[in-house]
């Protein structure tokens, strides 16, 4: 596998992890504090206000979320370039 899918597969894959991650958090916190997240904001009973501050939440959290991800796993690649035993094992992911 070549260096660059590895890295492809492992940011993707953190990104998207991270994301998933962020969003369930954000909806715990929304349902304790705030309100209750629109499921469905097409819904006639959701308010435009909570549709649109759930989306901009959520949109900016997920967003940042994913950064941090992407970030996270770029460190992490380099750090482990850094030391013989991640050498080896990133010699044998790209083999």
């Amino acid at each position: 596998m070549k260096p660059q899918t590895l890295w492809t597969i492992i940011g993707t894959s953190t990104a998207i992890l991270s994301g998933v991650a962020t969003r369930q958090s954000l909806k715990h916190t929304s349902r304790r504090h705030a309100f209750e997240p629109p499921v469905n904001p097409d819904d006639p009973e959701v308010r435009w206000r909570e549709a649109l501050l759930w989306g901009a939440a959520s949109g900016m959290a997920v967003g940042i979320g994913r950064i941090v991800g992407w970030k996270l796993a770029s460190s992490g690649m380099r750090r482990a370039r850094r030391t013989r035993r991640g050498q080896r094992v990133l010699s044998k992911l790209e083999d």
